[in-house]
């Protein structure tokens, strides 16, 4: 009788999940764009679900030269040959700890996230975090990009991704799976 009375004065039922309802869970958005279509996608996204956005911005900017795919030489290229760079980025001004959704935007590079969007995973705590990755790409699909985020990042819950644009329905859908 004593835990009846005590589930009660707390508002919680016995039969209740205690686990944080969907409106009591805070979403933050943080995307790398180079050309503005990720950060496009970012404002959607941002509308759809009400949530903050924070640009991930690497220390040196990407150059037109340094996204040059077909140049063996470029930056894009010589990231995406040697898995282990990490450009350096600015810090964000986010405290990870008051979300618990993380959507992380970027466009596909090689059929693949940047490597200045591991940097971020590399240099944020995002343990027990719900993932959402998104992506912005004229023929590359997201599960490439899905796969190597889950090959990378074993031990972070990652959903799978979408790639944008989509519509707003299709935007409630993937989230709501």
């Amino acid at each position: 009788m004593a835990i009846a009375a005590l589930l009660f004065s707390l508002n919680i039922s016995a039969t209740e999940p205690t686990a944080k309802s969907e409106k009591d869970m805070k979403s933050i958005i943080v995307y790398f764009t180079h050309s503005g279509n990720t950060e496009l996608a970012a404002k959607k996204l941002a509308e759809i679900t009400g949530s903050p956005i924070a640009r991930i911005l690497p220390a040196e900017p990407y150059t037109a030269d340094d996204v040059d795919w077909v140049n063996e030489q470029s930056r894009c290229t010589q990231e995406h040959l040697n898995q282990t760079l990490r450009p350096a980025i600015k810090p964000l001004d986010v405290d990870f700890s008051q979300y618990d959704t993380v959507f992380i935007g970027f466009p596909i590079w090689w059929h693949e996230e940047p490597a200045v969007v591991r940097t971020f995973l590399d240099n944020t705590d995002l343990k027990g975090k719900e993932l959402y990755p998104f992506c912005t790409s004229y023929e590359s699909p997201m599960s490439e990009a899905d796969a190597t985020l889950q090959k990378g990042y074993p031990t972070l819950n990652w959903h799978t991704g979408l790639r944008l644009p989509a519509s707003a329905d299709q935007i409630k859908e993937w989230i709501s799976k």
